[in-house]
């Protein structure tokens, strides 16, 4: 298939320049977990310290989408795609000199920023050249291909700070910042022409927001992609003290672990892609809540009395290949509710997503002190939970996603 008339010449182009942008924001999340310990030693502060990085860059690629949703609704993509790109590799360059754990909280944060222009961009493009099934296996692509992050990223985190030191691993953050800024200016052009674009009227963008706010369509499957959000970086916050700290593995090995359950999150964005044809985003997104529900009772079997590595690790695979599954569905459905306002629409999906999730990662750095039981239970909470909101999106939005099938 071939979208001309926006400058993309097939969906594998496309996907892999905008997927290739997509991975940065996980990559700067994934990349130094290993280096957490690594850092509290360095500035002398506490592990929770030093996880509150995690929290700072997610509250602004979270926050910072509601305020450039509705200005690439104005701008255009490509300009503030560029801009975005340009902040991320600079803020790396500037965590990577940080010389307190303050200025590295700073460089952070407006990393974060750089990201969550990036994501709206990209998210409003699909949309912008697609829509129904046919933007959905355009975001199961995207996320295909964007899912090789959190495989890679731990690995190549580990290898860096091993041997180089934590601070390494920014800066390679800003190299590839680079190039993916580079491959944008030469692959991607504007995909919003300038007589659909929105006025810059905050009291207009303020109604637009309540607007998507309001549609049932829009806000059950945002709020359960937000659990889904919120069970990954629960995951993730803890998985660093569990594996080095509970199971003894070094950074190198904690990679290696991290990265190969990542796979998981892989397949399961390719199973959806090659399936929401024949079985419908609802269907596809409550079997993936179903993986992720199992997948974490699995993983609280495994981590009673003595906990058992291969177990936890399966059972946490099981959970990220629902993930894979459900935020590649999840994410259809949202944006296929709205036909205008896409890059607000992307923005409020985002916000919702990463803001809530946020909270997840002070919240599973206390409890996986207490244990891995513990950060299991966690996470199988938060698995219901998704289960629920999952449920109730399918039972309020079936004819939604039928009729999106159908086109």
């Amino acid at each position: 298939m071939t979208f001309s008339e926006n400058g993309t010449r097939s969906n594998w182009r496309f996907a892999v320049s905008l997927a290739v942008i997509g991975a940065l924001g996980p990559s700067a999340v994934d990349m130094y977990l290993a280096s957490l310990p690594d850092i509290a030693h360095e500035y002398a502060s506490s592990y929770a310290s030093v996880q509150l990085t995690l929290t700072v860059f997610l509250l602004a690629m979270g926050a910072g989408q509601l305020v450039f949703g509705p200005m690439v609704d104005t701008l255009g993509r490509r300009r503030p795609l560029l801009a975005g790109l340009l902040v991320f590799s600079l803020s790396s360059l500037t965590a990577a000199l940080a010389p307190s754990l303050e200025w590295l909280l700073v460089a952070r944060f407006v990393q974060g920023l750089g990201s969550a222009l990036t994501l709206v961009v990209i998210m409003s493009m699909v949309r912008d050249v697609a829509e129904g099934a046919r933007a959905a296996q355009i975001f199961a692509l995207l996320m295909t291909i964007e899912g090789l992050a959190p495989v890679i990223a731990p690995a190549l985190g580990g290898f860096l700070s091993g041997h180089f030191g934590w601070r390494a691993i920014m800066v390679v953050l800003a190299v590839l910042g680079a190039g993916v800024l580079l491959n944008s200016v030469l692959a991607l052009k504007e995909t919003l022409p300038a007589e659909k674009r929105l006025a810059w009227q905050p009291y207009a963008i303020m109604c637009t927001y309540a607007n998507i706010w309001r549609d049932p369509n829009f806000l059950l499957p945002a709020l359960a992609l937000a659990a889904v959000f919120f069970f990954l970086f629960a995951y993730i916050a803890g998985a660093a003290f569990v594996y080095q700290t509970h199971f003894g593995l070094s950074a190198t090995s904690f990679g290696l672990v991290f990265g190969a359950t990542g796979v998981a999150i892989l397949l399961g964005a390719i199973t959806a892609g090659r399936l929401v044809s024949r079985f419908g985003l609802s269907t596809l997104a409550l079997f993936g809540a179903g993986c992720m529900l199992m997948g974490t009772l699995l993983t609280l079997v495994f981590a009673l009395g003595e906990p058992h590595l291969i177990g936890v690790v399966a059972g946490v695979a099981l959970s990220l290949f629902g993930l894979g599954v459900c935020e590649t569905t999840l994410m259809s459905l949202a944006m296929a509710s709205q036909v205008r306002a896409l890059g607000s629409t992307a923005a409020l999906l985002g916000a919702f997503q990463l803001v809530i999730s946020s909270s997840s990662t002070p919240l599973a750095g206390a409890v996986v002190e207490r244990g891995v039981v513990e950060w299991a239970l966690l996470l199988m909470l938060s698995a219901l939970l998704v289960w629920g909101l999952t449920w109730l999106t399918t039972r309020c939005t079936d004819a939604v996603s039928n009729s999106v099938i159908e086109h």
